[in-house]
């Protein structure tokens, strides 16, 4: 069975979801673990992406928490996309 790509708002998406309901502040490396089965790499491209856009928060010791802006985000897109598929 061939393995389907997941595009970048589905990737984004699950790393929300996964911060969005763990609420204390997770490590980088956890989160790639549990919420991706990307490379690290390619994970780390998204989370400097949804730190860019200010959904997310890092820590200097590599702790990230989704912010407020974030938790409404994913609520938007947990919303939206049941009417979308």
């Amino acid at each position: 069975m061939p393995r389907i790509r997941k595009g970048a708002v589905q990737i984004r998406f699950e790393i929300l979801e996964f911060l969005y309901y763990h609420t204390k502040p997770q490590l980088r490396t956890y989160i790639w673990r549990k919420a991706t089965s990307l490379s690290y790499d390619d994970f780390l491209k998204h989370l400097f992406f949804l730190k860019e856009k200010g959904l997310v928060n890092e820590t200097d010791d590599g702790f990230c928490r989704i912010t407020e802006k974030g938790r409404k985000v994913y609520d938007e897109l947990r919303n939206a996309l049941p009417s979308i598929l």
